[in-house]
């Protein structure tokens, strides 16, 4: 109940706020409608207050310039047809305290808002005229319609009124009608322009501008003088030369406009009825209807030519700015196409560029939602389709745990604080995740996206570098194991120093000592000496049996075949086991790199099939052909498991396959349990290594 009370409450009072709203508005448009029919209403009787002064030249109430008339159509066109009011009690108090009846009075107010409203509604529906008056069309339609056609109707029912009450003006019906219908027709043209472009005034500020106005002004009022006021200094009347005005017409139409034109034409107009009222000028010397006529004709000529010139030259520029305007703007827009055009261009070029280069990139913006994605993103993500990334939360999707499967925060993402800091950011050590859920490690980098200063996004681009870690870790494990086997060699070595050399050498050490302490019988020595010499010769043997494993000197002197053929007899020797060696159709003598390394894969490869084969039968084999080098080792041994050797592989081998790599060659093998093992070297002819040499 309480929440159903509150409602009608709040609507209530919104109820009333919209009442007092719209009584406000109401009150503010009443106040300026009054306020516009109370200027209507003053400018109107100031106006025909002026136009009744012209006392010489009027009969009844019926001038030569009705000004008024002119205010009453201005009036309506700009204000509407509502400041009605105002014209027709304006026009009834001006006829009101002139020597007319009273209604006489009415009639003439009725006539005059007839009239004006009559031609505002030919002008606004059939002319369609543009207050600017800045066509020719505009300036010729006020002419006919609004001054010389709405006049008729004024006049008409003016003038009827006049003659109904028994008032009589000049010669009669028809003479007076004619004065009234001029009268009104030239207020029209002398005042409503002017009235409807006065704002041209207020946009006069350049004062060169303002200056040659005033120089025109003065200029005009002098010659209006000499010509209209018979001046008694002036000997030769110069009542001939009244159109010598119309320069003065012209200039203010080119340079100013038709709001100047029409004032210009107005103070001809005043200056030219004060006279002739007053007995001056050229229209002073006839009657008051031949008078009233000719002022009527000369102001309209006047009229006529200055508006429409004005509105002729108005138009000229309105169609030149038109044109420069369609011009700019085709020029823009012929800009604006050569713009999109290069954008275009550039968003190929980008995204040719994306879409062809192998590394995973796209975009977020500040919320982390995917803004684009090229094709190699999806492929490294597992998304078959871009819209499965667009809009999406990028840290959500591929960022939002850890290794261990542990939830990876917002906050704590660099990616993240790339949007925050607007500093770039390099990681190798973060974990993306793919759309079947696996992860991979990952290496990015990630750079704020701006828009002028403001950071909006950013772009990423990673790598999966699961090869490298797996590289990696590989290297270190053959590192490791390098070093181990470096340790076994070096005991090895130690081993058969101390063992067999050493304890060689000390033995013919105590040998000698006793032969020297207890000389033996002369027919001993020969025995002695003999056995102290093949003592010695052992010793020789073994030293340069060590020699040649660790320095093959052979090579460099004798060759890669007799190199190999030397080696296998002392390795067969020393085994006690029997190797086949056999070598044809080779090539000129091998580089050097190249016979080193197939030398240490000689050396590995019976190495392993003395220590693991279980026989004592190998073959060896080197030959040639028009571009390859071929050296298979080969036993009948127990052999070994190949799946097993990829997942566990021998440090002789790696030795191997390392060696011939740095010679561009390739290590195959050939084994089966209980089925004997083939190890194959193959090295390309004239290949050489690119930095390190296959040392030994």
């Amino acid at each position: 109940m309480a929440s159903t009370y509150s409602m009608q409450y709040k609507r209530r009072e919104r109820h009333m706020i919209q009442a007092v709203q719209s009584q406000a508005l109401e009150q503010r448009i009443g106040r300026g409608y009054l306020l516009q029919i109370s200027v209507v209403f003053v400018a109107y009787l100031v106006a025909g207050k002026l136009g009744q002064a012209t006392a010489n030249i009027r009969s009844s109430n019926l001038g030569p310039v009705w000004p008024a008339y002119g205010i009453a159509l201005a009036a309506i066109l700009i204000c509407g047809y509502r400041v009605w009011l105002g014209v027709a009690a304006g026009a009834f108090l001006v006829a009101f305290f002139s020597p007319v009846s009273h209604l006489a009075a009415l009639g003439q107010a009725v006539g005059a808002t007839s009239g004006a409203t009559t031609g505002a509604f030919l002008l606004r529906r059939i002319a369609n005229l543009h207050p600017s008056l800045s066509r020719l069309s505009d300036a010729l339609s006020l002419i006919a319609l609004g001054g010389f056609g709405s006049a008729i109707v004024s006049a008409s029912i003016g003038v009827s009124v006049l003659y109904a009450t028994h008032v009589r003006a000049y010669s009669g019906l028809g003479a007076a009608w004619l004065v009234y219908w001029l009268g009104d027709a030239t207020g029209v043209l002398l005042v409503t322009p002017l009235a409807l472009r006065f704002t041209d005034f207020l946009k006069l500020r350049d004062r060169d501008r303002i200056a040659e106005l005033a120089v025109l002004l003065l200029l005009l009022a002098a010659t209006c003088l000499v010509i209209f006021s018979d001046l008694p200094f002036i000997p030769v009347k110069l009542h001939v030369m009244a159109f010598s005005v119309l320069p003065f017409i012209m200039w203010a139409a080119i340079r100013f406009g038709v709001g100047v034109t029409a004032l210009s034409i107005l103070m001809v107009a005043a200056i030219a009825t004060i006279e002739t009222a007053l007995g001056s000028g050229p229209f002073a010397s006839n009657t008051t209807f031949v008078n009233a006529v000719l002022l009527d004709v000369f102001f309209g000529v006047l009229s006529v030519s200055g508006l429409s010139l004005a509105a002729v030259i108005a138009e000229r520029e309105n169609a030149e700015r038109e044109r420069e305007r369609v011009v700019s703007k085709q020029a823009a827009m012929e800009a604006r196409l050569r713009a999109d055009e290069a954008l275009r261009e550039s968003e190929e070029k980008l995204r040719l560029l994306l879409d062809s280069t192998a590394e995973a990139i796209y975009g977020i913006d500040l919320e982390h939602r995917c803004t684009f994605c090229n094709p190699a993103c999806l492929r490294a993500l597992g998304y078959e389709h871009i819209e499965q990334v667009l809009g999406k939360n990028m840290h959500q999707l591929l960022h939002h745990s850890r290794a261990d499967g542990t939830l990876f925060p917002v906050e704590e993402c660099r990616v993240h604080r790339v949007t925050q800091t607007g500093e770039g950011v390099h990681a190798e050590d973060e974990v993306f995740w793919r759309a079947n859920g696996t992860s991979f490690p990952a290496e990015h980098w990630s750079y704020p996206r701006r828009r002028g200063q403001e950071v909006v996004g950013a772009v990423v681009a990673f790598i999966n570098i699961t090869e490298r870690k797996l590289a990696e870790a590989a290297l270190a494990n053959v590192s490791r194991r390098l070093i181990e086997a470096q340790e076994q060699e070096r005991t090895r070595i130690g081993r058969e120093l101390h063992d067999d050399i050493s304890q060689g050498i000390a033995m013919l050490a105590i040998e000698l000592e006793q032969l020297q302490e207890s000389p033996p019988n002369l027919s001993d020595v020969p025995t002695r000496m003999g056995e102290l010499r093949r003592q010695t010769s052992e010793i020789a043997a073994d030293i340069q049996s060590l020699s040649h494993e660790l320095h093959a000197a052979k090579l460099q002197y004798l060759g890669i075949a007799a190199a190999m053929r030397g080696f296998c007899q002392e390795f067969g020797e020393q085994q006690k086991a029997k190797i086949d060696f056999q070598t044809h159709d080779l090539a000129s003598p091998l580089s050097p790199d190249i016979s080193l390394s197939f030398f240490r894969v000689l050396q590995e490869a019976l190495h392993n099939s003395a220590k693991h084969s279980g026989v004592r039968h190998f073959e060896v084999r080197l030959w040639g052909t028009s571009d390859e080098i071929h050296l298979p080792v080969k036993d009948s041994g127990a052999g070994f498991d190949p799946e097993a050797a990829k997942k566990s592989r021998g440090l002789g081998l790696i030795s191997m396959e390392e060696r011939l790599k740095l010679v561009n060659g390739t290590l195959a093998i050939e084994t089966q349990p209980k089925g004997g093992t083939v190890i194959h070297a193959r090295v390309p002819l004239g290949s050489k290594s690119d930095s390190v040499r296959a040392a030994g």
